[in-house]
């Protein structure tokens, strides 16, 4: 098994426990107040309150990359790939996770809204995850090195993702000023980029680096 195909592994392994069973009633009820807010503000959009439902939803796969169990760290220096290839391949899980439970949750949200979306709403919805995914990986790698929770979630998985609601709504700020004051697609598109190079090049390594440096000091 070469090294890419190790690292594939761990992408498959990753995604599967983005859908476990103990994350559904989270999933659940987050999905019920998205219904409700866009029933009740048919000005909203639902398909942005669909991503801002999963991405807090997923607050666990962000936030807590590490220690989806008391021994995963440990248990992940058996193979042998390098840590920027573990964090790379649990990021990319955590991506496709956003994709997947995004589409589903639109759907949901979709039915019960009171307003047809246009193909606008569409791209918004498209932009506002394009511009808010990458600082949200780079402050998940942060606070998984710097605030693991061994085991998974620390205290009620619902308080926990209704704060990663917050976080997110802090990390959309610049999709509001560049799509909605500015009406600049591109603008969110370069912002975007950016915020991926930077994931890329600077979270990854140093992230990669915090876990080494933690498996060292035990």
């Amino acid at each position: 098994m070469n090294s890419r195909e190790k690292g594939r592994m761990i992408y498959t392994m990753d995604l599967r426990r983005c859908f476990g069973p103990r994350h559904l009633p989270t999933y659940a009820v987050m999905t019920v107040a998205g219904v409700l807010l866009v029933v009740q503000r048919g000005d909203l959009s639902p398909c942005i309150s669909a991503m801002i439902v999963t991405l807090s939803a997923l607050e666990f796969q962000f936030n807590n990359l590490l220690y989806r169990s008391p021994s995963e760290l440990e248990a992940l220096t058996i193979l042998p790939v390098s840590w920027k290839e573990v964090i790379l391949a649990k990021n990319l899980a955590t991506i496709t996770a956003v994709l997947a439970l995004g589409i589903v949750t639109t759907v949901c949200l979709l039915f019960f809204s009171p307003r047809s979306p246009d193909a606008a709403q569409y791209l918004d919805a498209l932009l506002f995850v394009w511009t808010v995914i990458f600082p949200l990986l780079c402050l998940g790698n942060l606070r998984s090195v710097e605030e693991p929770r061994r085991g998974g979630r620390a205290g009620n998985g619902l308080i926990l993702a209704a704060g990663m609601a917050l976080v997110v709504c802090v990390c959309a700020i610049p999709y509001v000023i560049l799509r909605t004051f500015a009406g600049s697609s591109l603008a969110c598109v370069i912002g975007g980029a950016a915020g991926g190079w930077f994931w890329l090049r600077r979270s990854i390594p140093s992230t990669a680096k915090a876990a080494e440096h933690t498996l060292t000091t035990q």
